[in-house]
């Protein structure tokens, strides 16, 4: 015998009743925790990353001012040298790709000015630097030696190919003309003053020093650290230069901060205290000099990073504050920005900014992946009760499953099997009620039952007034049809046929079919649920069927039985709409004058030879999307007020080949209305070919014949249905 739930349960209760106090706390816990803090923190942990990233980048600069001093104080370079400072300064380009140049400025120090700036004999005097050539086919290394020659400074320069003997290499004496001092320069001279003696100098973005000859859209541009550097005896050798190629400052912030496969929205810059950008945000960005910095041209800043340089976020950081986070409105949008000062440079900031949207769905991702960690803690502890515990989630999984669609008005067949006999029932009981709910909406409105369904309320009997549009549609000739066809190709006939109706009525239309009667079928729009354009929808059903009824008459599935011609009436009016008929069996219907009047119209079609006639109010309500034509004035059975009554014939751009003819019409009826007989004769006896014409033709005839009595007012009078 099967196990049951109560069972299975029993025996993992004291295991659960541990994790589920658990499981509630965390979620309680997670809950309690605001949206604006979560983002706070995910933005500041990614503020930090990216900072730390950066200060990595800026520290490879420092210790390689601390490597070459270390290999001059242990006599693995000799300083004056300049093939043993080229191949010291090559070795450490090549092992660090993030370099752009090294360069050690040499003089030989007499002392210090009244001032504290460095004095230096005449000779030696020089620069040994070496740099590194980035390009598509890769990089190229070169090193560049400025000495005096004659008095003057020149330079030789010639390309370090790695493995080669620098012997070998040839040498090249640039055709530069005079070149100056290169201890006179601010990179020499700032670290060089006795007061900075010991300390390492950064540099602010600038403009290579190696590249001074060259135009400036040809210069690289840099940030660079500078420090005196001494030999084994204390005495002075020169400052030491390192510079770092702002291309690869701009791919330190180039980081992913999103999930990986997920788009990252976030804008990730490195800016100065006055909102102005250090790193390229593209690689089209240019670059403007301020004083004596670089900064990057604001002309194609994206608008939400703009903002975020004018925000008081990033006034608000200071030695004191070092942090600060904060959120702005742009072009209707809700940013989070988030900001973190760079130790160690010239008042760098990181800066990072990010749609406030993009932290709600990490906030749900997290969220969700707290709940998957639960469950998964909650699966390692009940470890003993595992497999039984899973195959009873499994059997309520199941239960939910087909809850679920039901809740959703999804009724499709599904399997009753489970391990669990009580399961199993409950599943047989499930399908049982979809198979009653897939009969029940066969016969009553689907939409009807899911609002009682989600209102959960029982029907009762009464109703409400509503306006409504209505539709009746019949055969013609349906008895003599179903005379020629035997019972069961009736029954197929006809069931095509309705099957092709409702479609349209249903989901084309969005129509409630309230009854079949035989072969006739009345739909309401506007009940149960509201139509906003119901009278249209109408309109559009009736068109729309009476040409799919054609079609299918003449299609090969049809087999050449008789055609079904199909005959509509339209009318839009308050009814009475609601449940009728007795307490334990009633009906969702509407009933009145609406209802009787639609199922009259739809009769006069075979007075006029017509197949739509809609009431005076349809074809005023149904807008300018289709073409009536005027038909008649008239007293139906069973109503003593005139009713104006319309020929729906095509959609507005459908009925060219009508238009003359339903000119003609109406003006014939104008003059038939005013007693002039013999003039709408006149006007329509040309339009042998449509029938509205020919009947109206015959009653003017008639009336010449047989004039009409005092006070008559061109109401045609019916006295049958």
């Amino acid at each position: 015998m099967k196990p049951t739930l109560g069972q299975v349960f029993a025996l993992s209760l004291a295991g659960l009743m541990v994790m589920l106090v658990l499981l509630v706390g965390i979620v309680l816990h997670a809950s309690s925790e605001s949206i604006e803090d979560s983002s706070e923190r995910l933005r500041d942990q990614a503020a930090q990353e990216v900072a730390g990233r950066v200060t990595v980048f800026l520290a490879g600069a420092p210790e390689r001012v601390r490597q070459f001093q270390a290999e001059i104080g242990n006599g693995l370079v000799e300083p004056r040298d300049p093939g043993s400072v080229e191949a010291a300064l090559f070795a450490q380009l090549l092992a660090d790709p993030n370099l752009g140049e090294l360069s050690l400025t040499y003089g030989e120090e007499k002392g210090f000015d009244s001032e504290g700036q460095i004095i230096l004999e005449d000779t030696p005097r020089g620069e040994m630097s070496v740099s590194r050539e980035t390009s598509a086919a890769g990089d190229r290394f070169w090193s560049r030696h400025v000495h005096l020659d004659g008095g003057a400074f020149v330079a030789d320069r010639r390309e370090l190919r790695p493995g080669s003997s620098f012997r070998a290499l040839p040498v090249v004496r640039e055709q530069t003309g005079v070149l100056p001092d290169p201890t006179g320069h601010l990179t020499f001279k700032s670290p060089a003053r006795r007061q900075a003696e010991g300390q390492l100098l950064s540099s602010d973005l600038h403009w290579s020093q190696l590249d001074d000859v060259l135009p400036e859209q040809k210069r690289r541009v840099e940030v660079s650290v500078q420090q005196v550097v001494r030999d084994s005896a204390g005495k002075f050798v020169g400052v030491f230069r390192v510079g770092l190629l702002t291309h690869q400052l701009d791919r330190a912030v180039q980081i992913q901060i999103a999930s990986s496969g997920q788009s990252d929205p976030h804008q990730i810059f490195i800016c100065d205290p006055e909102g102005r950008l250090i790193t390229r945000l593209t690689p089209s960005d240019t670059l403007v000099e301020f004083e004596d910095a670089l900064r990057i041209s604001s002309a194609k800043v994206p608008a939400e990073v703009a903002a975020a340089l004018k925000t008081p976020t990033l006034a608000a950081i200071s030695e004191q504050s070092p942090v600060a986070s904060g959120h702005f409105r742009d072009r209707g949008k809700e940013y989070l920005a988030n900001f973190r000062a760079l130790p160690g440079t010239q008042d760098w900031i990181v800066g990072i900014v990010a749609p406030k949207a993009f932290y709600l769905g990490r906030l749900a991702a997290i969220r969700n992946r707290l709940l998957l960690f639960s469950s998964v803690i909650v699966v390692l502890v009940v470890t003993a009760g595992g497999l039984v515990l899973r195959s009873v989630k499994r059997a309520q999984a199941r239960i939910v499953t087909e809850t679920l669609k039901m809740n959703r008005f999804e009724f499709a067949p599904g399997t009753t099997t489970s391990p669990f006999r009580d399961v199993s029932e409950v599943l047989k009981s499930l399908e049982k009620a979809k198979t009653a709910m897939r009969a029940m909406g066969k016969y009553v409105p689907v939409d009807l039952v899911r609002r009682l369904y989600q209102a959960k309320s029982e029907p009762v009997l009464g109703g409400e007034e509503k306006e409504i549009s209505i539709m009746f549609t019949d055969i013609k000739d349906f008895t003599t049809l179903s005379e020629q066809l035997a019972p069961n190709e009736l029954a197929a006939a006809l069931g095509r046929y309705l099957d092709v109706m409702a479609r349209i009525i249903q989901q084309e239309t969005r129509g409630t079919i309230d009854k079949y009667i035989g072969d006739a079928i009345m739909t309401m729009w506007n009940a149960p649920e509201p139509v906003a354009d119901h009278a249209r929808m109408a309109c559009h059903a009736a068109l729309l069927c009476r040409d799919a009824s054609r079609e299918l008459s003449r299609s090969a599935e049809w087999q050449g039985r008789p055609p079904f011609e199909t005959r509509f009436g339209l009318h839009l009016d308050v009814a009475f709409v609601g449940h009728f008929g007795a307490p334990d069996r009633m009906n969702y219907t509407a009933i009145g004058d609406a209802v009787n009047l639609a199922s009259r119209l739809e009769g006069l079609n075979k007075e006029y030879g017509t197949t739509i006639i809609a009431s005076e109010r349809m074809a005023k309500s149904a807008g300018e999307d289709f073409v009536f034509r005027l038909l008649d004035c008239v007293a139906v059975k069973g109503k003593s007020e005139s009713v104006t009554i319309y020929e729906l014939v095509s959609e507005r751009n459908g009925a060219n080949e009508m238009v003359a003819v339903i000119a003609d019409y109406e003006a014939a009826f104008a003059a038939y209305a005013a007693g002039e007989f013999a003039r709408a004769i006149q006007i329509i006896a040309v339009h042998t070919d449509d029938e509205p014409s020919r009947v109206l033709c015959e009653r003017c005839r008639d009336l010449l014949r047989e004039p009409p009595p005092a006070g008559w007012r061109g109401v045609h009078v019916f006295k049958t249905k």
